[in-house]
């Protein structure tokens, strides 16, 4: 599936995660989250193989491809849950792709994907000072359901679990 951002200031397409993608994802959520937020290789390894996961690539149409560094502006990842519902794992997006319609079309293609495995309903867990992850997922629907304390403890930092109705 391709997809154009609204404001067309990036182009990008939305592909399947492929295994030699891993080192650059792991350095975009190095980039992305502070130490003892950001995963680990082993964390983000076991997110992304796990049976059933999701993890879309959102690959820049305006860069050169380079062995060490593919033209990757960011990526998602989620599991179905029991069929019922998905969870959104993480949502990184680099610095240079923000605001560009990347990461509401990779949310957007997530949440396709979760309602063809038959979820309902999509959750999700940020900090509570991320104000500009806050917006998006309010622009695409999803509600504060409730306060996690201290969910990232190694900051001392609460969480908001949002939700939102697939349809």
């Amino acid at each position: 599936m391709e997809s154009t951002p609204p404001t067309a200031a990036m182009a990008f397409r939305i592909r399947d995660y492929r295994p030699a993608d891993f080192d650059r994802l792991w350095r975009i959520d190095q980039l992305c989250f502070p130490a003892g937020i950001a995963y680990t290789q082993m964390e983000l390894s076991g997110f992304i193989t796990r049976r059933n996961a999701i993890t879309l690539v959102a690959e820049l149409q305006c860069q050169t491809p380079t062995p060490d560094t593919p033209p990757i502006g960011g990526f998602v990842v989620a599991h179905p849950v029991r069929a019922k519902y998905g969870r959104i794992l993480t949502l990184d997006i680099l610095t240079e792709a923000r605001r560009s319609g990347l990461a509401t079309s990779l949310m957007m293609e997530c949440e396709q994907r979760l309602r063809s495995l038959g979820c309902t309903d999509v959750y999700l867990e940020t900090a509570v000072d991320n104000e500009p992850a806050l917006r998006l997922y309010r622009k695409l629907g999803y509600e504060i359901l409730r306060t996690l304390p201290e969910y990232y403890s190694s900051h001392a930092l609460d969480a908001f679990q949002m939700g939102k109705r697939l349809r």
